[in-house]
């Protein structure tokens, strides 16, 4: 029998775990809320039951605060049985910053797909911490030098987010069927936001771990970054959500922010909706010839005057001109002091 349609995206819950607590989302799926001391103040994490023992998915960032909550759960809420697998949908440190501690501290090994177990390594291990290039990378966006001072800082602080990324993982990669409590879980991976971002699907339950590639109230960031600034990011993103319209229509969604939902293809159609007026947007305020950080302003008007938010104003804005300028819609040219210029064509 054909699922219902859904007209708008459905919210599951009013209430939320508090810290300390677990809340059942699905059969045997449990969620975890954990503090982020960010503008985006929580991350959601989710424990899975998988018969002796429970399958972890992300972990929070480097905190000692969150720390305390997870030894909280694990002496406490899992009824006796021991956290046997960690699995990370990407790098960023919400996400992968407690991962060295866990499987530390649990004797777990994590699994995460190559390109984020490569990345999330590199950052935690200081592998990013060379100043120059983020320097270089909004000096050349046009921002001031006061910008690129307290933007490249902001970047280099990451660091302390991460506990050290383990030395050695089990790799997933699109496609594959990870056993957990009797059910398969199948890795569909998404692109843009992160470098391969694992999101798990459950076909006996209907549910999604969407991870930060579907989020319910919020677009997830879509950059391009220094070090792969000829990347069509948007691009890749928008192409990769587009498989996950082959799921039911009533799955369920588990977010990493916000609060779990249904109605995935209408969540896709409003992203397209969305990153097609933030194009349209971009391409007017090339009517003359703009800097990125100019560009970033019409965007971004309020984060772009913030030096926590600038890196990714810079980073989000330039995918979206790197965006249009593979489709022939810009020219690009750079100044002589080596400050990047965008025009309509």
């Amino acid at each position: 029998m054909d699922s219902p349609v859904i007209n708008a995206l459905d919210y599951l819950f009013d209430e939320i775990p508090e810290p300390g607590t677990i809340m059942d989302v699905a059969d045997g799926v449990k969620w975890v809320r954990m503090p982020l001391p960010f503008q985006l103040n929580h991350i959601n994490l989710w424990l899975i039951d998988d018969g002796d023992g429970w399958t972890m998915v992300d972990t929070g960032i480097n905190s000692t605060d969150v720390m305390d909550v997870w030894r909280k759960i694990f002496n406490d809420q899992l009824d006796g049985k021991p956290i046997k697998r960690l699995i990370c949908t990407h790098a960023h440190p919400d996400h992968m910053g407690l991962a060295g501690w866990i499987c530390k501290e649990l004797n777990v090994e994590m699994t995460t797909t190559q390109g984020e177990w490569v990345m999330g390594r590199l950052f935690s291990i200081g592998g990013t911490q060379e100043p120059e290039v983020y320097q270089g990378f909004l000096r050349s966006a046009g921002c001031d030098e006061n910008g690129v001072d307290a933007g490249s800082k902001q970047v280099l602080s990451a660091k302390k987010l991460y506990q050290p990324v383990p030395h050695r993982y089990q790799r997933i990669r699109a496609g594959d069927k990870i056993a957990i409590g009797g059910h398969d879980w199948e890795v569909m991976i998404g692109y843009g936001h992160a470098f391969e971002h694992a999101c798990l699907f459950c076909a006996d339950l209907d549910v999604l771990i969407g991870g930060d590639q579907f989020l319910p109230k919020i677009t997830p960031l879509v950059m391009l970054q220094p070090h792969d600034p000829h990347t069509n990011a948007l691009g890749e993103f928008l192409s990769s959500i587009q498989p996950f319209r082959r799921l039911p229509r009533d799955t369920v969604v588990l977010p990493s922010h916000n609060t779990p939902f249904r109605g995935l293809e209408i969540r896709i159609d409003q992203y397209e909706a969305h990153h097609a007026e933030r194009l349209e947007t971009t391409l007017r305020a090339c009517a003359s010839l703009a800097t990125v950080y100019e560009v970033g302003e019409v965007l971004f008007p309020k984060a772009s005057k913030e030096a926590s938010q600038l890196f990714f104003v810079i980073g989000e804005t330039l995918a979206h001109l790197r965006y249009l300028e593979i489709e022939d819609r810009v020219t690009r040219t750079m100044r002589d002091d080596g400050v990047i210029l965008f025009a309509a064509n």
